[in-house]
């Protein structure tokens, strides 16, 4: 059973939508951070996405408490980049802004930019949104080259999560445990 869930969610279609001019409006009202000069958007379709919270739909893109090489096996070169869980409630770095049940704002930023990231779920879908503000010129060269890998993976992210939370529904059910990941409640909503 598990295994047919994770067939349909790599096959599951992700709407993608790229600048001010196409993110659909719903969608780029997410995005809080001032000035920004890129957004995108991704959303899945996902049956009963709001199972999970935003913020264990979060975890499950940008988390995994596998060894690198474990991840790396797994999910390639994005498995190397994520993070294990931070045990300061940030996740894969960033810091959240706006954590409810349907949605989670996490913001990061450094010298060289700030950037955002939207997770929203509904009964249907789940959509994750980045934006980013370039502080300095090189940020926005090394934006412009590190954007074409963000938009192969953001797909990848949600699609992963899906066969992630689905495969930990089953094992709950199973053993009758609460929500969150590996069994337990997450920190974050």
């Amino acid at each position: 059973m598990i295994r047919n869930l994770a067939v349909n969610a790599t096959r599951a279609h992700v709407r993608r939508w790229v600048g001010r001019a196409e993110v659909p409006p719903a969608l780029a009202s997410l995005a809080t951070l001032p000035g920004y000069h890129y957004v995108d958007a991704f959303t899945l379709d996902w049956e009963g996405a709001d199972e999970w919270t935003a913020g264990e739909w979060a975890r499950a893109m940008f988390e995994d408490d596998r060894p690198i090489l474990a991840r790396a096996a797994t999910r390639g070169l994005l498995g190397v980049m994520l993070n294990r869980p931070d045990p300061r409630g940030l996740i894969n770095g960033f810091t959240i802004a706006l954590p409810d049940r349907a949605t989670l704002r996490g913001d990061v930023r450094s010298n060289l930019s700030a950037d955002q990231i939207v997770v929203s779920v509904t009964p249907a879908q789940v959509s994750l949104v980045t934006a980013v503000r370039h502080n300095t010129p090189i940020a926005k060269a090394i934006w412009t080259v590190v954007s074409n890998l963000h938009r192969s993976f953001a797909p990848r992210v949600l699609r992963y999560a899906a066969t992630e939370l689905r495969g930990l529904s089953g094992s709950r059910v199973s053993a009758g445990q609460g929500r969150g990941r590996r069994g337990g409640r997450s920190s974050i909503a």
